[in-house]
């Protein structure tokens, strides 16, 4: 499960947009942050089940990831936008290089399990 954060900056933007395409591939499934959030047991119960957790963070608040770990549920990986070197603006956009950039930086993570 992919849990993303969807700040209203372009790294929130980025964090989220990320986890849509990748859970368009294939390549996890994308989870609700806010269900997670409001205490909605059926989200919580199905990510305590779940073998992998990716938590998306824009920036290192760390929202999503704070959010999972305040309902018992650690991240198996959790990366941030701002790690590719992004600066967190108001701006809602963000270059298709930074979001090349994130997929892979978030891929090789997730590869570091295996």
């Amino acid at each position: 499960m992919i849990f993303p954060c969807a700040g209203a900056c372009n790294v929130g933007q980025l964090a989220n947009d990320l986890t849509k395409d990748m859970s368009k591939k294939g390549i996890g499934r994308m989870a609700c942050i806010a269900a997670v959030g409001s205490g909605g047991m059926m989200a919580i119960n199905a990510a305590k089940q779940t073998k992998v957790i990716l938590a998306v963070d824009g920036c290192p608040v760390g929202c999503a990831k704070k959010i999972l770990e305040k309902n018992g549920i650690v991240p198996t990986v959790h990366v941030l936008v701002t790690d590719i070197g992004m600066k967190k603006t108001d701006e809602l956009s963000y270059s298709e290089d930074e979001m090349k950039r994130m997929f892979k930086l978030t891929m090789d993570r997730l590869k570091s399990l295996e």
